[in-house]
């Protein structure tokens, strides 16, 4: 539950609980006397003023944060904000990994350079590549959603978008070292390919074409389901020798089977698989009745 309506909820209750013990105590007394009255109208002008501070931010848009994000699987995420002064990836694999978690050496050779239009990653360790967005890179011009792989560190790279940034895109002088975005599988599709059926039927059916298919609302995912409550990198289904596993990334919202919130499980006919209001009816013979 979001913070702000905790805090409403609970401010309702205390003024609720004022009130009443107030009110009580009168009853018993069988007189309202002055002191009541005061105590009891600032309360209630407080318990609206906060209700109503608490509905305008919950609702306010707020601005993406540039830096990094961490999304390792069964870790507690958590954000690096990136300034001029970060020049390598050092400092950022510090906070953002514990001592649990192997990452690569050397990690001041991993090199940043921080620009109004984004960040350029450069990896001068020469004998290992970083991962970005899944293959092998020694240096890019990192955009906004682009994921990095280093060993069981991954990241999430968040940038503001700006009203002309496609316009920038276009005229951009760095594209030679853009890493192309992954692209979902176009391959034919083959009889009882195991596909995920949309319980929407306005939604199109999604064929399981990969050995890994992530999910999640960043456009690197093979499935990017259009919902907020869906995270930027939410699960997986992976093939499993003849069979498919689905496992959540360290979703903010969980991955559901069935109704049921799960860490990983084994997929059977007819399972249905949910995000939140996003579901999904898993089949390996594209017939789900």
């Amino acid at each position: 539950m979001n913070t702000s309506i905790k805090l409403c909820l609970v401010t309702i209750v205390l003024m609720l609980t004022q009130v009443s013990t107030l009110l009580a105590d009168n009853y018993f007394k069988h007189s309202v006397n002055e002191d009541t009255v005061i105590l009891i109208v600032p309360l209630f002008i407080g318990g609206i003023f906060l209700f109503l501070f608490s509905k305008i931010w919950f609702m306010t848009k707020r601005e993406k944060r540039h830096g990094f994000l961490s999304i390792t699987t069964h870790r507690p995420q958590r954000f690096f904000p990136l300034d001029s002064n970060v020049k390598n990836m050092e400092p950022i694999v510090s906070a953002l990994a514990d001592e649990q978690t192997n990452v690569y050496s050397n990690l001041s050779k991993l090199t940043l350079s921080v620009k109004s239009t984004g960040v350029f990653l450069e990896d001068k360790n020469y004998k290992i590549s970083i991962l970005i967005n899944r293959r092998r890179s020694r240096r890019c011009f990192l955009n906004d959603g682009d994921i990095i792989d280093m060993g069981e560190l991954t990241l999430i790279y968040q940038c503001p978008r700006k009203k002309n940034a496609k316009q920038e895109q276009k005229t951009s002088t760095t594209s030679g070292h853009l890493i192309p975005r992954a692209r979902r599988a176009h391959a034919k599709l083959l009889k009882n390919c195991p596909t995920l059926v949309p319980v929407d039927t306005r939604k199109k059916t999604f064929y399981l074409t990969k050995n890994v298919t992530h999910i999640g609302r960043s456009e690197m995912n093979d499935l990017i389901p259009k919902s907020k409550s869906v995270s930027l990198m939410h699960s997986k289904i992976e093939r499993v020798g003849g069979r498919f596993k689905l496992v959540d990334l360290n979703s903010s919202n969980g991955t559901f089977v069935n109704g049921r919130r799960i860490d990983s499980k084994l997929l059977k006919e007819k399972d249905e698989i949910s995000f939140e209001s996003i579901k999904y009816i898993f089949t390996t013979t594209g017939r789900i009745r």
